[in-house]
């Protein structure tokens, strides 16, 4: 028992290290998560770079928008993961792979002793799984890509470079220019994306640092 465990961890690594390979190729450099050869510190020194180019700013109208979300992991539809990965070109045996492990999954709750009926799982990923980082970065750069792609929420400008959204899996930091015209449109995207991948925001976790001459 324990070698065949042995066997199949060593075939989700093996499958885990092909994955993060690609998605080098279809996730943006924002995003620092799990990915090889990205580290946290890069958006650290980001976030930096951008407070004190917003301090030095004479006209400030600007925000720093840090989105929690509410249990990631375990809100991810099933049926939108598959759809994602079919989409981004994952196929053969990677993709049956990873589809087997996600398809049908079922739990039981243990009550007083008794272990209930089983039940099916349509959302969330298994505890532990060593593929959950990497797979939940390509669900969560459909959202990424809506952001940066949308001309009514602007970023901040740094020379010829806009800064809209650093990521470290599951966390996003959004610098946000004009915040009472670009955060409305901002959310309507997290919660359009919500509907279908089960995404949400956890408005009581999540924080904001507004940077503005007149506050009204």
């Amino acid at each position: 028992m324990l070698k065949g465990l042995y066997i199949n961890t060593l075939k989700v690594l093996y499958i885990k290290r092909i994955v993060q390979q690609y998605i080098k190729r279809i996730v943006h450099h924002d995003q620092v998560g799990f990915i090889p050869g990205m580290q946290g510190f890069f958006n650290i020194h980001k976030s930096n770079s951008m407070i004190h180019h917003m301090n030095k700013l004479k006209n400030k109208n600007h925000m720093i928008l840090s989105v929690d979300a509410e249990k990631a992991f375990d809100k991810i539809q099933h049926s939108f993961l598959i759809k994602t990965l079919q989409k981004v070109g994952i196929e053969g045996t990677y993709f049956n792979i990873i589809k087997a492990i996600n398809d049908k999954p079922t739990a039981n709750i243990i009550l007083n002793g008794e272990k209930l009926k089983e039940f099916l799982l349509r959302s969330g990923t298994r505890q532990g799984c060593l593929l959950l980082p990497v797979v939940f970065n390509i669900v969560l750069e459909v959202l990424a890509i809506a952001i940066r792609e949308e001309k009514e929420i602007k970023g901040n400008q740094i020379g010829k470079e806009e800064v809209k959204l650093p990521l470290f899996a599951d966390d996003m930091i959004l610098y946000l220019e004009n915040p009472k015209d670009t955060t409305r449109k901002m959310l309507e995207l997290i919660n359009e994306f919500g509907k279908v991948a089960g995404y949400k925001m956890n408005t009581q976790k999540s924080t904001t640092l507004l940077y503005a001459n007149n506050v009204r």
